[in-house]
């Protein structure tokens, strides 16, 4: 099954964005007295940094795959070769569900977490310990693309490809279209085939989906010619209004030929979602956890996948890629040395990480895994880029907080009449005003 919201996301902050927490200020009192009652705090009394003893509290997604049972089947067999070590896991406790709504509640409770899986806040990064001197850290996937001004604080068990248009080959067939666009005048062109054998050319949605399917569709764009863009959009040295307005200006003219449905604000993500999966329509960019509720879903007919192509280029689209489930260590914590044994054995024990990849659908040349055809399609496509990857929504590669918010909003104005170039500009503009 796919997540409700994609960690990295969809990540050019990212997997993304974050909500107000309700209620916020009981929540930390009710942490802070609720030394008998469950919680967070930790009874643990043992040599805090033997590194053979100590209890690990480690704050993790809980999704509909990433359930809390499946976590403590992971960390099962780390607990039995370190019988000293206890690895208690938490779920977020937020309003919202998420990992960085919830970090802010238990550092103002002073009881931030020994390991944090899957947050991507910058606002943490003072917390968090530098794990540029363990060897085993600084050779994880996208390393030092993950890095801070030299500091490495995430390491990642692998990537996600975001730059993906799954599509369904029944679709294609009936349409008379017989291999995948290679640009996107080609794309424009399945679409409008598409829509006369009766299906709705591309599946999207409102929430952040909108967004997040237009940088997916146009990532390669945009890195055609400098697959450092995203590094220096963040610092201001890249102006969406130039590098994007071509490529909005076509998506705006997908929405005006009704390939896409001018009505979709409404729709939720998971919705969106089955409504592809239905059969009704025939496109649908997503990043690659889309893989694991294909796998699942009943359908009658089969799905393939291609990179989003460029804007005026037949040549191979770089693919945009995010890290996949990438774990920190707070400062705070009084079992260093068990945390950093902990995080070592979940992302460089073979075992671990083809159980993580398979079940959260991220990808890693050289762990391969049973999942499905579509899976395998995607390790083909991850494999044939692994020369020819953009980073995004990654250490330095990293939007500033609120991009995302900010250019959904425009996109969506798309919807009830704006036009592309004000659209742009009204994002340039919020980013011009971004503290560098």
């Amino acid at each position: 099954m796919s997540r409700s919201r994609p960690s990295g996301p969809i990540s050019h902050s990212r997997l993304g964005s974050s909500m107000g927490v309700a209620g916020a200020t009981m929540l930390v009192l009710a942490l802070v007295a609720g030394c008998g009652g469950g919680g967070f705090e930790s009874t643990d009394s043992s040599d805090p940094d033997s590194g053979s003893t100590g209890t690990v509290r480690m704050l993790v997604n809980i999704t509909p795959n990433l359930t809390k049972s499946y976590w403590k089947g992971l960390v099962a067999p780390f607990e039995k070769a370190n019988p000293g070590i206890k690895v208690q896991i938490d779920a977020p406790t937020s309003s919202d569900g998420g990992v960085d709504t919830t970090l802010p509640q238990l550092l103002a409770a002073g009881s931030p977490p020994d390991v944090v899986e899957g947050s991507h806040s910058v606002k943490v990064l003072p917390q968090l310990r530098d794990l540029s001197d363990l060897t085993w850290a600084a050779s994880a996937p996208m390393a030092d693309a993950q890095r801070r001004d030299g500091h490495l604080y995430d390491v990642a068990i692998g990537q996600q490809a975001q730059s993906l248009i799954f599509y369904n080959k029944t679709a294609f067939t009936k349409a008379g279209i017989d291999k995948p666009p290679a640009t996107m005048q080609e794309l424009t062109a399945d679409m409008a085939k598409l829509k006369k054998a009766g299906y709705l050319p591309m599946q999207t949605a409102g929430e952040w989906v909108t967004q997040a399917q237009v940088m997916m569709l146009f990532d390669a764009t945009l890195t055609a010619d400098d697959a450092d863009w995203f590094r220096k959009a963040a610092d201001g040295k890249q102006s969406l209004s130039r590098d994007l307005g071509p490529s909005l200006a076509l998506y705006k003219s997908w929405l005006d030929k009704g390939y896409l449905d001018k009505n979709a604000l409404g729709v939720k993500y998971p919705e969106g979602e089955s409504e592809f999966l239905s059969g009704t329509s025939a496109l649908y960019p997503m990043g690659c956890w889309f893989v694991a509720a294909e796998a699942q879903a009943k359908k009658n007919f089969d799905v393939g996948v291609f990179a989003a192509p460029q804007l005026n280029s037949s040549n191979p689209p770089r693919l945009a890629v995010t890290p996949g489930a990438n774990y920190r260590i707070f400062k705070a914590s009084k079992h260093q040395s068990a945390a950093a044994k902990l995080v070592e054995f979940l992302t460089t024990d073979h075992a671990a990480v083809e159980s993580q990849l398979k079940q959260d659908s991220s990808f890693r040349t050289g762990y391969p895994y049973q999942l499905s055809p579509l899976a395998d399609e995607v390790q083909k496509l991850f494999d044939a880029s692994k020369d020819n990857q953009a980073i995004v929504g990654s250490g330095e590669y990293q939007m500033p907080a609120g991009f995302e918010d900010a250019e959904n909003k425009e996109i969506q104005s798309l919807y009830t009449g704006a036009d592309p170039a004000t659209a742009l500009k009204n994002v340039d503009n919020w980013l011009k005003a971004q503290p560098k």
